[in-house]
């Protein structure tokens, strides 16, 4: 133990806990998710989106690992807000250590990277926030799933073209309307690849991700997964 962990312990946010901000007993008591397709939001086992759902611009499926409550939805929180980056490193490795499960309900994600090799891309922050905050939380969890499995990865794809208000307290209807064409492709940054794995950190209505994925399958993007830390 360095000194910086007796003057500053880790705590779990569950349980307290000394070591992790999530403890293996904590996070054995989450329950696991329920897949859904992104357009209806009714089960869908793998994740990919209904035949019948799908329509020009919509995902082609949607992952996540985690119900956005408990433990799991303080951690982002504190990430976010706290700017307690390390709570991103535990993360990361919990989907990545859940990916790598053989026989799972992200076999379809799977068969995606596999087939694909989609370039990893983050959902953007305004530029103005994401100078304050220091990092973009996406890009963070983009980057690290990316290595893992040895996909190209690129946040300059989009850019988000103007401040917005929080989504956190707007209805579904003015978290569409909220960021309805503030995302561009710029013209000068040419798509590298037809596959884009789309990364975020919460779906809670999936306005944001579904804006961000007409805006690149309008440029030629031929199919755009969703992936998220928690819904």
């Amino acid at each position: 133990m360095n000194l910086l962990d007796i003057l500053f312990p880790v705590n779990c946010l569950g349980c307290g806990k000394t070591g992790n901000y999530l403890c293996s007993s904590c996070l054995a008591k989450l329950d696991t998710p329920k897949l859904i397709c992104s357009v209806c939001e009714r089960p869908q086992p793998f994740g990919e989106t209904h035949p019948k759902c799908k329509t020009e611009h919509s995902l082609d499926g949607l992952v996540y690992f985690y119900d956005y409550k408990g433990i799991i939805r303080d951690a982002i929180h504190k990430l976010k807000y706290h700017y307690i980056t390390d709570l991103a490193i535990e993360l990361e490795n919990q989907i990545i250590k859940q990916l790598n499960t053989p026989q799972n309900i992200y076999g379809s994600i799977h068969r995606c990277i596999e087939m694909n090799g989609p370039t990893v891309a983050p959902v953007p922050l305004f530029w103005y926030k994401e100078n304050r905050r220091g990092f973009n939380q996406a890009s963070l969890f983009g980057q690290a799933i990316a290595k893992h499995f040895d996909l190209p990865f690129d946040d300059h794809i989009l850019i988000r073209t103007k401040p917005t208000i929080s989504q956190t307290k707007l209805s579904y209807k003015n978290r569409k309307e909220n960021v309805e064409g503030i995302f561009c492709v710029l013209p000068s940054v040419p798509i590298p690849n037809p596959s884009i794995l789309l990364v975020d950190d919460v779906w809670t209505t999936g306005a944001t991700m579904k804006e961000v994925c007409k805006t690149l399958k309008k440029t030629g993007v031929k199919e755009v997964w969703g992936l998220t830390i928690a819904r």
